[in-house]
């Protein structure tokens, strides 16, 4: 018979006697004498003193006022009706729909990135206890002081020394998904420049709070622009030759700004201009007219770049072929790395596919140094995550040669 039932015939002065002899028994199967037991209990967890500082580093930068995501958690009233949404979403990772959004495997390959914002285990714990516990407050005097963000009309890079604009484009509330080539823009540039870092912001008129879309809150209609810069017109050189042009980040929703290395900054030649012909553009669910603004920071006057950069392509979509009904398919791309090489390289998740993993390899400092990114879906490209490494070489180390390899499991 079950416990509920023998509880329900035996009554109330029933109950209690079985209650007295559950705690009888428990006493029997402490392990070590009643006065070496703890005498406190584990320490609440509370908003103020151990919900805030996670959010404040690893949450705020999209969840505040004028931020990408659709809700701010600055104060505790914000982000206490999210309280369950919070332990469900930090309690899922590394994949689709962790927050925050990091997939990067914490149990394989490298994990020494200069950008990480995701929580270890325990900060994880800790959300779900708060949670467990009722979401309490805490002592307002435990608060850390509010994190000073900029506007979101500011630039983070500072005050750039160019800005570059790209003309305007309407896309209409229920307008298909949109590809293309759009106008050139000349770079008002009479001198080369190298360039520190560079940042990109959508303008547009659909206003900081959305339109309830799934792209990012339903705030922007670039979904993202491949670009470069190229001197153009009779005086221009030969164009099949690789230095005539420079590529820069792909532009893409939600992306930081790029802080160049200030050993190997990128050159933005005089008299050049934006080229692009794969833009992609995605409606919000209302008549948008918005433009790109490129920013970009440069070295001083004289500076001359210690290492050359060079880029390495490694794989292409046309080859790609994914049989039908048949598991465990794998795609893999290679590319030999010539000579000692500074590893500078990041990779950003935000492609038109979807797949069980996606792992990244290479022979770095004379050894096999691996990132793996699982369960990756075409819905997460909701926001562009960029992964920047940290490696021997931000201490002046170079790397040593050998192959960079990248593999799909669709």
């Amino acid at each position: 018979m079950a416990a509920p039932d023998v509880i329900r015939m035996l009554g109330a002065a029933g109950v209690s006697t079985i209650l007295g002899m559950i705690a009888v028994g428990a006493q029997g199967l402490h392990t070590q004498p009643p006065h070496l037991a703890p005498s406190h209990p584990a320490p609440e967890v509370t908003f103020t003193k151990h919900i805030a500082p996670i959010l404040q580093r690893s949450c705020e930068n999209c969840h505040r006022p004028d931020g990408v995501a659709p809700m701010s958690l600055r104060t505790y009233d914000e982000a206490r009706p999210w309280a369950r949404a919070i332990k469900q979403r930090t309690g899922l990772g590394p994949r689709a729909g962790v927050m925050p959004p990091w997939y990067v495997e914490k149990n394989i390959g490298i994990q020494e990135f200069k950008n990480d914002p995701s929580l270890s285990d325990d900060e994880i714990l800790t959300i779900a206890k708060w949670v467990d516990a009722g979401a309490p407050r805490g002592d307002v005097a435990d608060m850390p002081p509010p994190r000073v963000w900029n506007d979101s009309t500011k630039w983070s890079i500072g005050t750039p020394d160019l800005v570059v604009r790209t003309t305007d484009v309407l896309v209409k509330a229920t307008a298909p998904d949109w590809w293309g080539e759009i106008p050139r823009v000349p770079i008002p540039l009479d001198e080369d420049r190298y360039v520190a870092a560079l940042e990109i912001k959508e303008v547009n008129d659909a206003g900081s709070s959305g339109t309830g879309r799934d792209t990012v809150g339903g705030r922007f209609v670039f979904h993202h622009m491949i670009w470069s810069t190229r001197v153009l017109g009779e005086e221009a050189p030969d164009p099949n030759v690789p230095d005539d042009s420079t590529s820069w980040p792909v532009h893409e929703v939600g992306r930081e700004a790029d802080i160049f290395d200030q050993r190997s900054a990128r050159l933005l030649r005089k008299g050049s201009s934006l080229v692009s012909d794969s833009v992609h553009l995605h409606s919000n669910g209302r008549d948008t007219t918005a433009h790109l603004e490129i920013a970009f920071k440069f070295m001083p006057r004289g500076y001359k770049p210690e290492y050359r950069r060079a880029t390495y392509a490694l794989g292409n979509g046309v080859d790609i072929d994914i049989r039908a009904m048949e598991p465990n398919q794998q795609l893999h791309a290679y590319a030999m790395l010539s000579g000692q090489v500074l590893a500078r390289a990041d990779h950003v998740v935000g492609r038109h596919a979807r797949w069980r993993q996606f792992a990244v390899g290479a022979g770095v400092g004379g050894t096999a140094a691996r990132a793996r990114w699982p369960r990756y879906r075409a819905s997460d490209v909701q926001r562009a995550r960029t992964y920047v490494l940290r490696s021997r070489a931000d201490d002046g180390a170079l790397t040593a040669d050998g192959r960079v390899t990248v593999t799909v499991i669709p």
